[in-house]
């Protein structure tokens, strides 16, 4: 049974009906103040051992969507393992997947009410047929950009007894990816953070860069050291 949800404009999240694993379409309420936006029922899956979740607590958030409109939700999550932007009824506590289509950007609050920034970003070769979108962190956005996707994978498995029935459980922890967009538009992508690897992508500005580093007692070791030097770099280099 297709049924109706509602995110109000104005700081409001309506309330729905029931859940279904049907396509959930969230409708006009107003034509002038409250977009439309599509969605499924989500239930976590309880065989993964660890946090999906890169916001541990729900937090207040917008969603701009492709049609340039922004939504404002009381309660939502970036789901890492599955690439997903999960929002939460209030009322009844049910979750809903957005459809991730209709999202451009999204910004949610964390703990320490810092604001985090989120885009869809387009990781596909040129030469590729299909399309390959992640939503990511914005780290530094300049003539040189780092975008972080906070992504979660299965780290291993391993086998349980629960109520005497063996069962599978997946171990998930966070595995983070660096997208660097380069001049040409293209993003090269770092597993880990390693300043030789980085030097590698930029051959003639390399000698540049490392003096910029060295001067200002700037490596790799951490994920923070990454986004000053990137930004430093855009500043003295690019």
């Amino acid at each position: 049974m297709r049924h109706y949800i509602y995110f109000s404009f104005l700081l409001i999240c309506m309330t729905i009906n029931a859940q279904t694993n049907d396509t959930t379409r969230i409708s006009r309420v107003d034509s002038i103040f409250s977009p439309k936006l599509t969605g499924e029922a989500f239930f976590d899956d309880k065989h993964f051992v660890g946090d999906q979740y890169f916001n541990k607590d729900w937090s207040k958030g917008n969603i701009l969507l492709s049609t340039g409109s922004l939504v404002h939700c009381e309660k939502i999550k970036y789901n890492g393992l599955f690439d997903e932007v999960i929002w939460t009824n209030t009322s009844n506590y049910g979750k809903f997947k957005v459809d991730k289509s209709f999202i451009r950007e999204f910004w949610i609050k964390n703990a320490l009410d810092s604001i985090i920034h989120f885009k869809k970003i387009n990781v596909s070769d040129p030469a590729s047929v299909h399309q390959s979108c992640v939503f990511a962190e914005v780290g530094v956005e300049g003539k040189l950009s780092l975008y972080i996707q906070r992504k979660i994978s299965v780290l291993s498995t391993e086998n349980k007894y629960v109520e005497n029935k063996l069962c599978c459980f997946e171990n998930i922890g966070d595995t983070p990816l660096y997208y660097l967009k380069l001049a040409s538009n293209r993003y090269a992508l770092l597993r880990k953070i390693r300043q030789r690897t980085f030097l590698k992508l930029f051959p003639e500005q390399k000698t540049a860069i490392a003096k910029v580093l060295k001067e200002n007692h700037l490596n790799f070791k951490s994920e923070n050291d990454f986004v000053k030097a990137i930004d430093l770099l855009n500043e003295k280099v690019f």
